[in-house]
């Protein structure tokens, strides 16, 4: 008899244990989960390991195309997370930048001007900031079809206005462009051809 009760005990337990289990799980599946964003410090440290991951992919060429995907993937994600949860830090820029850059390497052009139009809005003081409106006045003038002279002007107006003492011949290519806006780059390279 003892045995009886004792059994009903423990059976009575784990039907309760499962039951209470249950409502539990419930529980837990109705919950919201969220990730915690960590400091601007770990996140550097973190952007730093992808970089170092990239260049010793770079240098091994047997590595599957899709593992440097998903590194150069992780790296621009962490990138974008130091800008959008630190857009403050002394590095929120620089992120920016490699993110734009990083997405031009990838063929990827069109996230590549829509980071550098960030950087070029949301940091006006930032020191390498000219590189952007080079890189998007490129992309208006070559890859983009059809062909948008007025985006163009517009970033090259703006590189030789804010940047009138970077290097002279950075200058005068983008003077030199803007004289020529109406010509599209291969009927550039024909006439200095003939």
């Amino acid at each position: 008899m003892k045995k009886y009760i004792i059994g009903m005990i423990a059976l009575l337990a784990l039907l309760w244990s499962c039951g209470g289990g249950e409502a539990e799980g419930k529980a837990e599946k109705d919950k919201f989960y969220t990730t915690e964003v960590p400091e601007a410090g770990v996140l550097r440290v973190g952007i730093k390991q992808l970089e170092d991951s990239l260049n010793k992919i770079s240098l091994n060429r047997k590595i599957d195309d899709k593992i440097t995907n998903l590194v150069q993937q992780a790296y621009i994600e962490k990138l974008k997370l130091m800008y959008q949860a630190y857009p403050k830090d002394k590095d929120a820029a620089l992120s920016l930048r490699k993110v734009y850059m990083m997405y031009s390497a990838m063929g990827v052009p069109d996230l590549s001007v829509k980071y550098a139009d960030t950087l070029i809005e949301r940091y006006p003081k930032y020191e390498e900031r000219w590189l952007a409106l080079q890189s998007n006045a490129i992309y208006y003038d070559m890859e983009v079809v059809p062909r948008n002279k007025e985006k163009v002007r517009y970033y090259l107006e703006k590189l030789i206005k804010e940047y009138p003492n970077i290097d002279p011949e950075i200058l005068q290519q983008a003077k030199s462009r803007l004289e020529t806006i109406d010509l599209s780059f291969d009927e550039l390279i024909k006439q200095q051809n003939k």
